[in-house]
């Protein structure tokens, strides 16, 4: 499964979630190390190991953190955050979806379209 091409990254990519089960106490340097692996990711540019850093939640109530990553496969995307010294919980493949952009879309079955359950498939 691919998603779509950044230009920066040079070819084809796939979206990873990386799920991050948080002590109350790790809060506090939360933002340090989100920065920290963004930082990792920005300085391995084009000719780097082809991580790009996304975005995060942290949702408070489930003490969880989720971060979202390009990269051509799960083990770039453990390295990078190996190498900020980010632990992670869970690293699971994901499709990015975007409103109103229906080619970014991408689905495990046709590379170019995500069915929408919701309409019929022959119409």
């Amino acid at each position: 499964m691919t998603s779509s091409t950044p230009s920066d990254l040079g070819g084809p990519t796939t979206a990873f979630l990386v799920e991050r089960y948080l002590p109350p106490t790790a809060v506090n340097g939360l933002a340090a190390s989100v920065a920290r692996v963004a930082a990792l990711c920005a300085d391995s540019g084009p000719t780097g190991i082809g991580v790009q850093y996304l975005h995060s939640a942290y949702l408070p109530a489930e003490d969880t953190c989720f971060c979202l990553f390009r990269a051509p496969s799960s083990d770039t995307v453990r390295a990078v955050n190996d190498e900020a010294h980010f632990a992670l919980d869970r690293l699971t493949e994901a499709v990015l979806l975007f409103a109103g952009d229906p080619s970014a879309t991408r689905g495990r079955d046709d590379p170019a379209h995500v069915p929408n359950n919701n309409q019929s498939e022959t119409s």
